[in-house]
C-alpha cells in the first residue's frame, strides 16, 4: 500500500497546509505581479529605459555612459540603466526580464512596508499593510511599468524604514545605512531620494521626546549620502565640461524652476493624482484628515507614528506641487506612507481588518483581469502605446537583414529594442548633449524631410513615424504602409517599390 510522503514527523499535506495558510496570501501577491508582464514595451518611457539597458548589455557596451540609440544619454542617474542591462544579460533580450528590476523593487517596498507596520503598529499589522499597498491601484500599476520610480519608492521606503529602527534599537549601524540607502536612490532618480527619507526623519524626530532621540550620524551620513549619489555626475563632468552646466542647469534647475521640459501643471496637479493613485482606499483619507484636525483642535500631542507620516506626506507632497515639472508618477512614493495611515487608522477605530483584506483580495483581482487586456488598449493609446509588434513585423520581412531603419517625428525606443538595430532620426529627436561621433553623425538628419530623402536613395528601409506624418512627409509613390500601433505607422521602402516606381510611365506619355 501506498504510504503518504512524511515530512518532519507529519505527511507532506499536513506540514505544507499550515505554511500555505500563513503565507499563500504573500505567493498569491507575489503571482499577481508577476502577472502579463511579457508584453510589449510602452512609449516612450519604458522603450527608451530598456533600449539604453539592451545597449550596455551588448557586446562592447559601455556601463559608465549610458547610450541611447548609440549616442550618448544622461537625462537620469545609471542604476536603472544597470539593473536593466544585468538583468537583460542574465535572462536575454525580452520586455519580462527588462521589468524584472522593477517588479522587484515593487516587491521589495511591500516587504518594507509590512517591516514598517510591525515596527509602527505592531505585530499582526504586516499583512494588512501590504494587501492594502498591493492593491492600490498606482503602485500596481508602476510596479508593472519600466520607469524610476518604482525602484525609487524601495529606495525611499528603505531609508525610511533604517531610521525607524534606528530609533527603536540601540543599533549605530541603522543610522549609517539612512543615509547610504538614500545615496542609492539618488543614483536612481535624483534629490527626491533625499527630501522625501529627511522629511520623514525629521517629522519622527519632532514626534519622539527629546530624551528618547538617537543619535544620526548627520554630518558623515550626508556627506555618504552625497558621494554615492554624485560620484557618477562628478566623474562625468571633470571628464567634460559641459556636462556640469547640463547636470546643474538642465536637469535639476530647470526641472524644478521651469517648465522648460514641457511637464508645467497647475498647482492643484497632484490633489487630484493622489486620490486616484490611491484608489480604492481613498475613500479613507478624509476620516485620517478629520483625526489628524481634532488632534490639533485638542492639542493632543504629536507622537512618533503621526511624526513620522506626516513629515513622509506632507512637505514632499507641498515641494513636489510647487516644483515646475510633474508627471502623475511623482507622487508614488507617498503612498507607502499613505497605506500606513489607513491601517494605522483601522486599528484605532478598532475596525477588523477582515472585511477590508476581502476590497484588497478583490481589488487585486481586477488589476490582473486589466493587466490581461494591456494589448487590447493599444489603439487607445496613441504615442504611448507598444511598437513590438511593429517591430516583429519588420524583422519577419525577408529583407530585413540589409535593412536601415527609422524613426521620424517619434520617440520610439521599445521599437529599436525588440528590433536589435539603431535607427536613422532627425536631430531634434535624438537628445544629443556632447558632439556626436562620425558614427553617430550619419544617423542623424537635420529634419524629417532630409531623413526622408536618404531613406529613399536606399534600396531597402523600413521606418516608424506619426499616422498624421505619413501622407504629409512620405509620398506613396515611396512608401507603404505595412501595419500600425495606436498612433504609430511603420512604412517600407524596398527594392520592389523602388522597381515599380522606376517603371511606372509618366503621366501624359
Amino acid at each position: 500500500m501506498h504510504r503518504p510522503a512524511r515530512c518532519g514527523g507529519g505527511t507532506l499535506k499536513e506540514s505544507l497546509f499550515p505554511w500555505l495558510q500563513r503565507w499563500g496570501w504573500a505567493l498569491a501577491v507575489v503571482g499577481c505581479y508577476f502577472a502579463f508582464i511579457d508584453v510589449g514595451l510602452n512609449e516612450p518611457d519604458e522603450g527608451r529605459y530598456a533600449e539604453i539597458g539592451r545597449e550596455m548589455a551588448m557586446p562592447g557596451g559601455d556601463w559608465f555612459t549610458p547610450h541611447l540609440n548609440g549616442i550618448p544619454h544622461f537625462q537620469k542617474p545609471p542604476l536603472l540603466y544597470w539593473l536593466t542591462a544585468l538583468s537583460l544579460k542574465v535572462f536575454g533580450i525580452h520586455e519580462w526580464a527588462a521589468r524584472l528590476p522593477i517588479v522587484l523593487a515593487a516587491l521589495g517596498t511591500l516587504a518594507l512596508t509590512a517591516w514598517l507596520a510591525r515596527m509602527l503598529l505592531g505585530a499582526g499589522m504586516q499583512r494588512a499593510a501590504v494587501l492594502v499597498l498591493a492593491a492600490t491601484g498606482g503602485f500596481y500599476a508602476l510596479a508593472r511599468v519600466l520607469t524610476p520610480d518604482m525602484l525609487l519608492t524601495f529606495w525611499i521606503t528603505a531609508a525610511i524604514a533604517c531610521v525607524v529602527r534606528r530609533y527603536q534599537s540601540d543599533g549605530a549601524g541603522w543610522g549609517v545605512a539612512f543615509f547610504l540607502a538614500m545615496g542609492m536612490g539618488f543614483m536612481t532618480k535624483g534629490p527626491m531620494a533625499l527630501v522625501v527619507p529627511l522629511c520623514a526623519a525629521l517629522g519622527l524626530r519632532w514626534g519622539t521626546p527629546r530624551l528618547e532621540r538617537p543619535r544620526l550620524p548627520w554630518v558623515l551620513g550626508l556627506a555618504a549620502t552625497l558621494t554615492l549619489g554624485l560620484w557618477w555626475f562628478v566623474a562625468h563632468s571633470l571628464a567634460d565640461k559641459q556636462l556640469l552646466e547640463y547636470f546643474a542647469g538642465d536637469e535639476l534647475v530647470a526641472r524644478f524652476a521651469s517648465s522648460k521640459h514641457g511637464r508645467s501643471k497647475p498647482w492643484w496637479f497632484f490633489l487630484v493624482v493622489l486620490p486616484v493613485a490611491f484608489l480604492p482606499w481613498t475613500a479613507f483619507l478624509p476620516s485620517l484628515a478629520y483625526r489628524l484636525w481634532q488632534n490639533v483642535r485638542q492639542q493632543v500631542a504629536i507622537g512618533p507614528r503621526a511624526g513620522l507620516l506626516l513629515g513622509w506626506v506632507g512637505p514632499p507632497f507641498v515641494i513636489l506641487s510647487l516644483s515646475g515639472s510633474k508627471l502623475p508618477t511623482y507622487i508614488l512614493p507617498l503612498l507607502p506612507a499613505l497605506a500606513l495611515g489607513v491601517v494605522s487608522w483601522w486599528r484605532a477605530q478598532g475596525q477588523p481588518p477582515a472585511p477590508k483584506l476581502r476590497i484588497a483580495a478583490g481589488m487585486l483581482a481586477l488589476l490582473v483581469v486589466l493587466a490581461g487586456f494591456r494589448d487590447m488598449a493599444t489603439p487607445l493609446l496613441k504615442q504611448q502605446a507598444a511598437t513590438k509588434g511593429l517591430a516583429d513585423l519588420v524583422r519577419a520581412q525577408p529583407d530585413f537583414h540589409k535593412a536601415t531603419l527609422f524613426a521620424a517625428r517619434v520617440r520610439a525606443q521599445g521599437f529599436t529594442f525588440a528590433s536589435g538595430q539603431l535607427v536613422s532620426v532627425a536631430k531634434d529627436e535624438a537628445d544629443v548633449v556632447l558632439k556626436p561621433t562620425h558614427e553617430q553623425s550619419a544617423r542623424l538628419f537635420k529634419n524629417v524631410a532630409a531623413l526622408e530623402k536618404a531613406m529613399s536613395a536606399l534600396p531597402v528601409a523600413y521606418g516608424i513615424t506619426r499616422r498624421g506624418d505619413v501622407k504629409k512627409s512620405f509620398p506613396a509613390e515611396r512608401w507603404r504602409e505595412l501595419g500600425s500601433a495606436g498612433d504609430f505607422v511603420l512604412i517600407g521602402r524596398t527594392q520592389t517599390v523602388v522597381d515599380a516606381a522606376s517603371n511606372r510611365p509618366e503621366m501624359g506619355k
